[in-house]
Order: C-alpha cells, then structure tokens, then sequence
C-alpha cells in the first residue's frame, strides 16, 4: 500500500506543476489586459487571450477532477488500513466543489466571447 500512496503523492505533484503553469497564463493574460489599459502594445488580440483563457479553465477543471480522483484512492486506502476517514471525506468534497466552481468559471468564458477578457479572467472582488 505504500507504493500505492507514492504513487498518488506523485500525482498529487504532477497536478499542483499544472497549477502553477495554469497560474502562470493567468498571470500573462492579466498582464496583457494590463498593456491594454495603458494604451500600449498587447502581447496578444482579445480573440487569443479569450482562447487561452478557455484553454486555462479547461486545464483547470482536469486539475480538480485529478484531485478528487486521488482524494477518493486516498479514501480507499484509509478504509483498507482501518483509518478515521472524516478528513478525506471532507477532502472528497472539496474536490467536488472545487469541480463545481471550475465548470461555472469554464460556462462564463464559454458565455463572455462578447466581453473583454478581463471581465472574465479577473471579476471584480
């Protein structure tokens, strides 16, 4: 079981690399609009930044249906070692509201081809 465990830790980290890559593009898509604002020449049009912005958010929900995947073998391996499994059941439905918030962010940049991409990118908090 506990090469079974590496193995999903390895996952883990395969899936937070993702993460900052999709952070990354968050970043340039930010810094693009940025450019914009400032009346300066943008690394790229508005039709490219929302591409890679629907690109990012597909990313983004493969990440957190990645991580429920792990979350459940975890569940699975706690059950076959006896453990309390409140904490991965809590996890377990992290992940599901995780997937959740990422189809409803995919659903507004599939919505917003009309928007700039900073409204769909960056909200206003």
């Amino acid at each position: 079981m506990e090469n079974e465990e590496t193995k999903y830790i390895q996952y883990q980290l395969i899936g937070l690399f993702f993460t900052l890559l999709t952070t990354g593009i968050a970043i340039l898509i930010t810094y693009n609009q940025k450019l914009g604002s400032q009346k300066r020449r943008k690394l790229m049009t508005n039709q490219e930044s929302l591409l890679l912005t629907y690109f990012n958010r597909i990313v983004i929900l493969l990440i957190a249906i990645l991580f429920l995947y792990i979350n459940y073998r975890f569940l699975s391996l706690s059950k076959k070692k006896g453990k309390n499994l409140k904490s991965e059941i809590l996890q377990i439905v992290a992940s599901l509201l995780t997937i959740l918030s990422a189809i409803i962010a995919l659903y507004v940049v599939t919505l917003s081809s009309t928007e700039t991409i900073a409204d769909v990118e960056n909200p206003n908090i």
